[in-house]
């Protein structure tokens, strides 16, 4: 009787040590996919419902664009909105770092570009909400400033097109 419990003692202890080794991931090789498995070119993602809507500008940037575009069709110039940096500017091409310096400004843009009646960019706008009063955000700030100085734009900083910044914009753009 004691070797029936002793061998059924063991046989549960058995069991519960292969149910523990299947729950625990394996230490061996890595499972490997089969071609078929993994997403390729050809194979189509679904678009329906993969996509919302979202609003171009916030409304303190509707506001501002409102205000900065009644200056720009006065003196005769334009209003742009959302602009790449890269469409300002680009690394120096045969520069030995230009991968670097384009993947530093590649993703950013600034809020309004300013160009004259010829449609040449002469001025930014940068609205500074309170999301600019964080220190990453400074840094960026800083690091675009920097850049667009550096190739010969103008920068406005502002939290609201005031009538100061609209008599800026007006400065400017008479150079």
């Amino acid at each position: 009787m004691q070797l029936f419990i002793i061998a059924a003692l063991l046989g549960f202890i058995f069991f519960v040590i292969q149910a523990i080794q299947k729950k625990q991931p394996s230490t061996g090789a890595p499972k490997t996919e089969t071609i078929e498995e993994l997403p390729n070119a050809d194979t189509p993602l679904p678009i329906a419902g993969a996509y919302q809507k979202k609003w171009l500008l916030t409304y303190n940037e509707k506001d501002a664009f409102k205000k900065t575009k009644a200056v720009t069709d006065e003196i005769g110039c334009y209003t742009f909105s959302k602009v790449r940096l890269l469409d300002l500017l680009e690394p120096v091409k045969g520069n030995t770092k230009y991968k670097t310096y384009f993947y530093k400004v590649q993703a950013k843009h600034v809020d309004f570009v300013i160009l004259d009646e010829k449609l040449v960019a002469r001025c930014v706008v940068e609205l500074d909400d309170t999301s600019h009063d964080a220190e990453d955000r400074k840094k960026r700030d800083e690091f675009v400033d920097e850049v667009l100085k550096s190739v010969g734009y103008q920068i406005i900083h502002t939290r609201a097109v005031t009538e100061e910044i609209q008599r800026q914009i007006r400065e400017i753009m008479k150079t």
